[in-house]
């Protein structure tokens, strides 16, 4: 089946003069996936905070050790997460006054979260994190030329990366006192496992996108990106429309974000080692660390099924199975993140202790379900892509209807359950498992009804792509909630104290 994508206009002569002035595509298509884009942020940073809502800790920090590296880690990683969202929807805007707003309220998003520090340094050291996160983004901007040229306009980028966004951080510090001081109400340990999971439920959106377009294999080569060092490849290139590689930008950036996800689950790993002597806990840290490495490893695989630097596609054997495994692992290392996350929450005694006999067992269930639907689904939207397994799919897609009733069956039971409890934590997650599994379904009929209607269409219907990702995401959520929840009734047996 030919890509989604093709059906897109060719876009101006992209100029060298300014990166950020870009003439895109007017069409009704851009437009929509623009909107479309905002609401997935948006959902998605509700989502995550929703799913967490349970973090909610009223202790004066004067009773905790000292988390101002928590608390500087936190707010950085939240200003840059949204910084490249920001950025990500102002390319696509790139030339508009859209875009031009949404870069300005991405320099912003420092000096709004730094407003939390407690002290100038800590304001500068927030500017200094992200900027060395943004890092990863110079390449792009200085990429294409010769060496020298890199290498000068390189340090120039950086320089004033670094300036700019520890400027930035200072800034926001001052503005401290005309902020009501929340931070007596927030463990930054917690905070920045939230954060993290929500960028990498961010990064889930991003690849939904990238498989309801049909723009897996968009960019051929894998370490490199059309012959580029990935982390160089030109962001001209990258956001022209050229005809002949259609959805390079959405799969060029969600590569660029895995490399973001990658840098935070190992800045995760020594976090966790230092906060927590729990070795249950450490022992999931470094799990999830070690399935982020093979996650980026398996979707490189994925688009050529062979290590090589070669971007002939004749001479490449994209692999199916692995996009399939690709996308469960995705969803299982976002789960990972929340149920760690949870670890960390002073209420989780608590919330233990008020659990009953059996709601190990249910959840358990919850859990397995949930990931054997999660299989199914991604076979499903897979093989979709397939011009040869297409047609087989059916059969699949019917499994995975019928299966929706079981995964259905068992959150209603565990959220009934839950929210019988007297805890306040368990009835919020009861409750939040019976919200997403209800849209979970609405969703997924949305999405049937809309690939009958799309059937025979020679190109992917933007409809399709905008309900069969929302369902992605959606049962991403459910899936963390499940986990959650999974976390409450679990028991830790070593003492430690986060647990």
């Amino acid at each position: 089946m030919p890509s989604g994508l093709a059906r897109m206009k060719p876009a101006p002569v992209v100029t060298t003069t300014s990166i950020l002035r870009r003439s895109f595509d007017k069409s009704l298509y851009r437009l929509t996936i623009e909107g479309f884009s905002i609401l997935g942020a948006g959902v998605a940073l509700i989502g995550a905070v929703s799913s967490i809502e349970p973090v909610s800790i009223p202790i004066p920090m004067t009773n905790k050790p000292n988390q101002s590296m928590a608390r500087i880690l936190t707010l950085a990683l939240g200003a840059t997460t949204a910084m490249w969202v920001f950025s990500y929807i102002a390319l696509l805007f790139s030339g508009k006054t859209g875009g031009e707003v949404l870069f300005v309220l991405a320099a912003l998003c420092i000096p709004v979260a730094s407003r939390h520090a407690k002290s100038r340094i800590e304001g500068a050291w927030i500017g200094f994190v992200s900027a060395l996160i943004n890092l990863l983004l110079i390449g792009s901007i200085v990429g294409g030329q010769a060496p020298g040229d890199m290498l000068s306009l390189g340090a120039l980028w950086a320089g004033g990366l670094f300036v700019g966004s520890i400027a930035l951080g200072v800034v926001g510090s001052l503005l401290h006192g005309q902020l009501k001081d929340c931070t007596c109400e927030m463990d930054w340990h917690v905070g920045f496992l939230a954060v993290a999971s929500t960028l990498v439920f961010l990064m889930l959106i991003t690849g939904g996108l990238v498989t309801g377009m049909e723009a897996g294999l968009a960019v051929p080569d894998w370490p490199n990106s059309y012959g580029h060092n990935m982390l160089l490849y030109p962001l001209t290139e990258m956001v022209a429309q050229d005809p002949e590689k259609p959805g390079v930008f959405f799969e060029h950036a969600h590569r660029l974000t895995g490399m973001f996800v990658g840098l935070v689950s190992l800045i995760m790993v020594v976090c966790v080692w230092f906060w927590n002597a729990n070795s249950f806990v450490r022992t999931i840290a470094i799990l999830i660390f070690l399935f982020v490495c093979l996650q980026g490893l398996m979707g490189g695989l994925r688009v050529t099924g062979l290590f090589t630097l070669e971007q002939n596609r004749e001479l490449l054997q994209p692999n199916l199975l692995l996009g399939i495994v690709h996308g469960v692992v995705g969803q299982l290392i976002f789960a990972s993140f929340v149920f760690l996350c949870a670890q960390f929450m002073a209420n989780r005694n608590e919330a233990h202790n008020a659990t009953k006999r059996g709601d190990l067992r249910w959840t358990s269930l919850l859990c397995l379900a949930m990931f054997l639907q999660l299989i199914l689904g991604a076979a499903y939207r897979h093989t979709m892509g397939d011009e040869v397994l297409a047609q087989k799919a059916t059969h699949i897609l019917y499994t995975h209807i019928a299966f929706a009733v079981i995964v259905l069956v068992f959150a209603i039971v565990v959220g009934i359950r839950y929210m019988g409890r007297g805890n306040i934590t368990l009835k919020k997650t009861g409750v939040l498992l019976h919200i997403l599994v209800m849209a979970q379904l609405l969703l997924g009929g949305g999405a049937l009804v809309v690939i009958i209607l799309a059937k025979g269409d020679s190109t992917v219907p933007l409809y399709e792509v905008i309900t069969t990702t929302a369902h992605q995401a959606n049962g991403a959520l459910l899936l963390a909630a499940s986990f959650l929840a999974l976390a409450w009734a679990t028991k830790c047996n070593n003492g430690a104290s986060t647990c």
